[in-house]
């Protein structure tokens, strides 16, 4: 600006200063900028790195992921509130249901253990399945229900930037689902 000046208007020496103050605040703002990046950059990756301790490890999951291995299938389920009623069904890959059967009426967690043996009569491939749990009140009102799974930590992997968990079964679940590890 000094260089372009109309020497017949000078420049208000007030409105410069204000300038080069303006000028320092912008690049203050650039340098504050860069360096939070850096630190949100550290941050992720130690979270990852500790995400990465659970590799090989038992974790818990909310998941309705149930992994049929050598006839052995295993969930936990709870139902909110006192349910008259429980169903339990394992729907296969296509969401046909190949096992129902009634549910626990006991009030906390329960185990749902299923050895593959199908409606049909025969057994199920191993594999992943869903388990769908419908419980209802003495009135006929649908309940929620939660289901958990128990399977080892195969793999870790940053999607977008948030840790996803690949599960021995082939079943990914966010970090948010892991309950507890071992």
């Amino acid at each position: 600006q000094l260089g372009n000046q109309d020497p017949l208007a000078p420049m208000d020496a007030t409105q410069f200063m204000t300038q080069l103050a303006q000028l320092s605040t912008v690049e203050q703002s650039m340098r504050s900028n860069d360096t939070l990046g850096k630190v949100l950059d550290t941050l992720k990756s130690s979270g990852m790195r500790m995400d990465m301790a659970l590799l090989g490890r038992k974790v818990e999951v909310e998941s309705d992921q149930l992994s049929l291995t050598d006839g052995k299938a295993q969930a936990a389920y709870t139902v909110e509130g006192t349910p008259a009623s429980v169903k339990l069904e394992v729907l296969n890959g296509a969401g046909s249901v190949v096992y129902s059967g009634p549910g626990s009426l006991k009030a906390g967690r329960q185990v749902f253990d299923w050895t593959g043996r199908m409606a049909s009569g025969g057994t199920a491939p191993d594999g992943v399945y869903t388990l769908r749990v419908t419980a209802k009140d003495k009135y006929g009102k649908a309940l929620n229900t939660a289901t958990v799974v128990t399977d080892t930590v195969a793999e870790v992997r940053s999607v977008d930037g948030a840790s996803k968990f690949v599960l021995k079964n082939g079943v990914t679940v966010d970090s948010g689902a892991v309950l507890s590890a071992s």
